[in-house]
Order: structure tokens, then C-alpha cells, then sequence
């Protein structure tokens, strides 16, 4: 499925507080700062919109033409180095997601990427889930309502069911 503009914000926002995003996909983004097309110039892939498939069987095709045991190249070390960071930022969902994001919105840096501005869904989602944090006041306010709520239905049950002479 491709993804949307709010999922790569998401993304975005996740990686820059440690969310799911890895660390190696962090540096992969870091490696491809403002040339947001690279990775995929680099696997030689023409649609960004390609599956996880498509891009292992373009990883393993470029990897036995560029490593640097068989290519004749002078900097074939440096090459495949950035065709790996290439294949694990896309091979990654998140980072894949971050890389389109850049490229519909034309952003010039993984700065600008990370500040952007989360829509209303993120939003939502973010209200609920902040939503289900408890804090001791909170907890302390149940515990006393349950209580509550148990000892008065107690006396009723004892008020009403026993008899009272």
C-alpha cells in the first residue's frame, strides 16, 4: 500500500523521538540528507511505489555487480556501503514512509522533515493516546471510587436483604 503523507509525518516523528525507526535507518537518512531520490537511483528503481520484494531482488541484482570482491570500480567499498544504506532504508516501512514523504512535499532536509507539522489524525492519535496515561491522582480517584462504590452497595445489600427487627 503506499503511504500517505500523514503516516511518513508519523514516521518522522517517531524516529525523532526514538519510536519504532531504527538507529541504522536514522543514519541511512542522515546519509541521503536532501537527495531524497538516491536510494532508489542507487537499486536501480524507477517506481517509488515498489513492494519489499521488489526491492530485496534489486538489492541482490546491484550487490553482485557492485561488491567490492567482483566490481573493478576504485571507490566500489563507498559504493556498495551506500547501496546497503540504500536497500535497509527501503527494506525499512518507516523509512521507506519518511523517503516519500520528503519527495511529495520536496523537503530540502531531514530536518525540515522531522519538524514538519503532524495532521489531524496525528493529532487524534495523539491526544488519545496520552488519553490512557495515569497519573497518581487518577489511580488514587479510582481506588476510592471502587471502594466506595463497594462498601455502599454492601449496605444496601445488608440494609435491604437482611431482617431487621
Amino acid at each position: 500500500a503506499p503511504a500517505t503523507p500523514a503516516r511518513g509525518v508519523r514516521c518522522a516523528r517517531q524516529a525523532s523521538r526514538g519510536g519504532q525507526t531504527s538507529a541504522q535507518v536514522l543514519d541511512a537518512l542522515k546519509e541521503f540528507d536532501g537527495n531524497w531520490r538516491e536510494p532508489f537511483d542507487l537499486l536501480e528503481l524507477d517506481d517509488t511505489e515498489v513492494g519489499t520484494k521488489e526491492i530485496r531482488a534489486a538489492f541482490r541484482n546491484i550487490a553482485r555487480k557492485e561488491h567490492p570482491d567482483v566490481s573493478t570500480r576504485d571507490d566500489a567499498e563507498e559504493r556498495f556501503r551506500r547501496i546497503s544504506m540504500a536497500y535497509e532504508l527501503l527494506a525499512d516501512d518507516g523509512g521507506r514512509a519518511m523517503l516519500l514523504e520528503a519527495l511529495e512535499r520536496k523537503v530540502v532536509d531531514l530536518k525540515e522533515l522531522q519538524e514538519s507539522p503532524g495532521t489531524f489524525l496525528d493529532e487524534r492519535q495523539d491526544v488519545w493516546d496520552n488519553q490512557w496515561e495515569n497519573d497518581e491522582v487518577t489511580q488514587v480517584t479510582r481506588v476510592a471510587f471502587l471502594l466506595i462504590l463497594v462498601l455502599g452497595m454492601g449496605t444496601i445489600f445488608w440494609f435491604f436483604g437482611d431482617d431487621h427487627d
